[in-house]
């Protein structure tokens, strides 16, 4: 984003302020509230100071009000008056009788444009004095009323702030729900680190099945890899070289990924039942989701 970008917010624009229908001479006359900031103005030139001339004019020294033009006025003034002079349509040609019917058509526009924006302001102005009304009955209203007696010597001062504690203790509700909320936690960590041991557990039991726990077992492991698989394993070996020289383990790791997604999905420990579904064969679920499935079946065949 660059800095003329920045400059304004962020934004790549900004729209143009709203140009006012009625700019040079107001339609009405001016409120008391707005007459008031008018005579506020003070603006000008001072006592003393040579007043300058704009194209042979003289300035005044304090503004002058703008007089009212209403909207009958406009419209009789710009849009009637200047209405085109025509005695006889019928002696024109096609082309002057279409530029005289489009004439119309932007002058009826018009007064329709102003008409509408009278009726905006009317609403604007009558928003605007209800608000005035009501901000000047709250503000009186809190001058006749103001605060009690009891409320003034009641209310806290900075001494009393500063003699007391900063933190307030906390209710014997709050404390009973903070109570509740450490001990859920408390079982919440202590059920995932049991769930993990259990995970751990049952993979390790898995795993045990491949163990060699006894002399025997130890003698014909030995046997078989050193006498029975020693071609196996020879030859293992020239497929791993060619496939690590061909870009092979790609391969490989697609099966290993795969084989990890469907533990996951099917929540399986190295293709071998889950915590899951070993707690659903304990407290029977899977047996009753079982012959569930099978009314459901018999009932759909019949």
């Amino acid at each position: 984003m660059k800095k003329r970008v920045l400059k304004y917010g962020g934004k790549s624009g900004l729209l143009p302020e709203v140009r006012p229908v009625f700019k040079r001479y107001p339609i009405r006359p001016p409120s008391e509230k707005e007459q008031a900031a008018f005579d506020k103005i003070e603006q000008g030139y001072a006592e003393g100071v040579p007043v300058p001339k704009s194209k042979g004019l003289q300035i005044s020294r304090k503004p002058i009000p703008k007089p009212v033009l209403t909207v009958d006025e406009r419209i009789k003034m710009f849009i009637e008056d200047r209405r085109p002079k025509v005695e006889d349509e019928s002696k024109l040609n096609e082309q002057e009788k279409w530029e005289l019917k489009k004439d119309n058509i932007r002058r009826e526009y018009l007064k329709e444009a102003y008409k509408r924006e009278e009726e905006r302001l009317s609403r604007l102005d009558e928003l605007k004095a209800k608000k005035d009304a009501s901000d000047a009955a709250a503000k009186s209203k809190k001058q006749h009323t103001g605060d009690s007696e009891s409320t003034k010597l009641t209310l806290p001062t900075i001494d009393s702030y500063l003699q007391g504690s900063l933190m307030r203790n906390r209710t014997p509700n709050e404390e009973a729900i903070l109570k509740e909320k450490r001990t859920l936690n408390r079982k919440t960590l202590e059920l995932k680190e049991r769930e993990k041991k259990a995970n751990q557990l049952l993979e390790l039991y898995h795993s045990a099945a491949k163990f060699i726990t006894t002399e025997e077992e130890l003698n014909d492991a030995v046997h078989q890899a050193f006498e029975v698989d020693v071609g196996r394993f020879d030859s293992n070996i020239s497929a791993i070289g060619e496939k690590l020289r061909s870009g092979g383990n790609v391969f490989t790791n697609l099966d290993k990924n795969a084989n990890l997604l469907q533990n996951h999905a099917l929540g399986q420990i190295n293709g071998k039942p889950g915590l899951q579904a070993i707690k659903e064969t304990i407290s029977g679920r899977a047996q009753k989701l079982r012959i569930d499935a099978d009314l459901a079946n018999e009932n759909s065949s019949s």
